[in-house]
């Protein structure tokens, strides 16, 4: 991956431990879009496995920081030099025409609809997919990625510094700042958090933690719920 001086967009992933997913969504970045258009940002949070060397031989920047991934998104966003930011999850991938789709729509932030690599057999997972194309915020969340202009993302100050809801977070201020669209498009993120825990079970727990947060919960309070719960 050649780096531009100006690249138009920079690809920020928070990673831990994520070398089984990398290697894939760094490679369909590299295959759907132009090389000078862009610049990917490797945002670890502290990872024991070989995300580092996956990241290297796909030439992506490495920026290492205190794990947190809303810390580690805005790790990245510091050194970028792209005019315009793209939050993606280590393993998401992003539609093929994924930098035409972002360029559509440069002056509005936006996210991607959602689906589930192997949806197709499982029904609740298709379900939830389907909803995700409202624009709704309770459905707003970084799995579906996150496009900006650094304009912006520097605007709203950033992703707030929470454990958990930080990208449901960053889609209210950006609506309330600029508005917010979800794009035709779909990115393909993996389902390993429902198929470890079940669907019913692993959805009951999200529900529970976004009322929560509204409601007013703190960070801490949160962040043990889900320990508890899904970790």
């Amino acid at each position: 991956m050649r780096r531009h001086p100006t690249p138009w967009c920079s690809v920020i992933i928070p990673t831990l431990n994520e070398a089984e997913n990398l290697g894939s969504t760094l490679h369909r970045l590299n295959q759907t879009a132009p090389e000078d258009s862009y610049e990917v940002i490797v945002a670890d949070g502290g990872s024991t496995d070989a995300t580092r060397d996956i990241a290297r031989r796909y030439g992506a920047r490495i920026v290492s920081g205190s794990r947190g991934r809303a810390r580690q998104m805005n790790a990245g966003a510091r050194v970028a030099r792209g005019e315009y930011l793209y939050f993606l999850h280590a393993d998401t991938l992003p539609p093929p025409d994924w930098l035409e789709h972002l360029r559509q729509r440069p002056a509005v932030p936006c996210c991607f609809r959602l689906r589930f690599e192997g949806q197709e057999k499982l029904p609740w997972l298709r379900l939830y997919a389907y909803f995700t194309r409202f624009d709704i915020d309770a459905f707003r969340f970084g799995d579906q990625s996150l496009g900006v202009s650094r304009t912006d993302f520097v605007a709203v100050g950033g992703f707030s510094d929470w454990r958990l809801l930080e990208d449901n977070g960053m889609v209210r201020k950006l609506r309330s700042h600029r508005g917010f669209r979800v794009l035709d498009a779909h990115v393909t993120t993996s389902p390993r958090k429902y198929l470890r825990h079940g669907f019913v079970r692993t959805q009951l727990v999200y529900v529970l933690l976004y009322a929560l947060h509204r409601l007013g919960t703190g960070q801490d309070k949160l962040a043990r719920i889900y320990a508890r719960l899904l970790d």
